[in-house]
């Protein structure tokens, strides 16, 4: 799960705010028999990861960390019939299922520790902030880069290949192969794309405004698609060998417009990333 659907994620459990937790299970590990009788406090996210903050009389918050990994969903009031939770959370005024995710306690610090300027959904992201970490980081491609949290905290794979293909690069450009002027654009790239993409999950709207993603034909000039493993880690790209070819490098960047929908929507699960 990507930063937006974590954001929604939070959003959709703020009616157990104020809730004390009647039962714990699921096949976690962890000792998760300690938050039954504690209250849901507080929700919190950064990136790709929710953290709950519990309180119980007379001891410290109880801090709960929740990354989806690639294959993590979660249900409200509606389990999967064919599946158990690796946490359920059993309140008055309903249900949290999470499936498929890391699930841990963590201390109080860990929230303290967190650079909310390079979250791409807080309101303390800084574009300077993100300019000054990119120095580093010029040997990087920017398929790995732009999945890279400590600079795009939230930013993922749909996120990666929508928009390497809105600034028409190769995956494995490197970023010293992009002019420094335009350095700005990748990092608002990322950042505008993820604002989109939170409005168009909200819609039930986000597979249809994929342009690359999961597709085989390029939108602008219809050639075929290049699907791939690629960069550090070897995740699924996506792209165009003739709009992102990599005799693009050096050149000055452009930041296209997302193309608009030409196809019916279909309503979406919210648990898709």
């Amino acid at each position: 799960m990507e930063g937006p659907s974590i954001v929604i994620l939070s959003e959709e459990l703020q009616k157990f705010v104020g809730k004390k937790i009647l039962s714990v299970s699921g096949n976690s590990k962890v000792s998760k028999e300690e938050l039954k009788g504690s209250t849901l406090d507080r929700i919190d996210s950064w990136g790709k990861v929710l953290y709950l903050i519990f309180s119980r009389k007379n001891t410290s918050p109880i801090i709960t960390r929740t990354h989806f990994m690639m294959f993590g969903s979660y249900r409200i009031d509606d389990p999967k019939a064919d599946r158990t939770p690796r946490i359920e959370l059993k309140f008055r005024n309903g249900t949290v299922y999470f499936y498929s995710c890391s699930f841990k306690f963590i201390e109080e610090g860990e929230l303290r520790s967190l650079d909310r300027r390079v979250d791409v959904l807080d309101p303390e992201w800084d574009l300077e902030h993100i300019l000054k970490l990119m120095i580093n980081k010029k040997e990087m491609y920017l398929c790995d880069l732009f999945l890279d949290q400590t600079l795009f905290a939230g930013s993922g794979n749909i996120v990666k290949n929508e928009v390497l293909f809105n600034i028409r690069r190769h995956p494995l450009t490197k970023l010293k192969d992009v002019p420094k002027k335009d350095w700005p654009k990748l990092a608002i790239g990322i950042y505008d794309y993820c604002l989109h993409f939170y409005e168009w999950k909200r819609e039930f709207k986000l597979r249809a405004h994929w342009q690359v993603y999961r597709k085989s034909i390029c939108p602008v000039c219809h050639s075929k698609l290049i699907r791939q493993n690629m960069g550090r880690g070897q995740r699924r790209t996506f792209f165009c060998p003739i709009c992102q070819n990599e005799n693009n490098k050096n050149k000055s960047l452009t930041l296209y417009e997302v193309l608009p929908i030409e196809e019916p929507i279909i309503k979406e699960e919210r648990l898709d990333h």
